[in-house]
């Protein structure tokens, strides 16, 4: 089984790890590595999109000190398989997801049309904080790690 982390939930556990944190928040980012180490040792894949990496990236280049949250990317990202969005598995799914939410008015946005498409390209549970856009999506395994859900 492959669990494609959503950038949503990389954020959450790079923000809660800070030593400058909550103690309740930073308890919560530790329970997400911890499931991530349990998910992995039970034998399954814990990954990201490579959407999902360039959406950090990003995020690093905007924060006005790209070089220490890249190092601080990095080494979140460690532990993690990286999945390149495949040219020819990807956009079928993509086209699908964004077709049927904008027929519905029901649209999520881009970076998420893509990374949904990726994981069901993947057939992979994709796990977001973020699970109101992504229940829009049909056929989409998915799972909060953070709430238990």
């Amino acid at each position: 089984m492959i669990y494609l982390l959503d950038t949503d939930i990389m954020i959450f556990m790079a923000r809660g790890l800070k030593v400058s944190r909550r103690p309740q928040e930073r308890q919560r980012a530790q329970g997400l590595v911890a499931q991530c180490r349990k998910t992995q040792t039970a034998g399954d894949s814990v990954g990201l999109s490579a959407v999902t990496v360039s959406e950090l990236e990003f995020g690093a280049r905007s924060s006005g000190l790209y070089q220490d949250e890249m190092a601080a990317v990095r080494k979140l990202l460690t532990p993690f398989d990286i999945y390149d969005y495949e040219s020819v598995a990807c956009p079928p799914h993509y086209g699908r997801i964004r077709h049927e939410l904008e027929v519905k008015g029901a649209t999520i946005g881009s970076m998420d049309l893509l990374i949904a498409a990726h994981a069901l390209a993947l057939d992979a549970t994709l796990v977001s904080n973020n699970l109101t856009h992504f229940s829009r999506v049909t056929g989409l395994r998915t799972a909060n790690w953070v709430t238990g859900s």
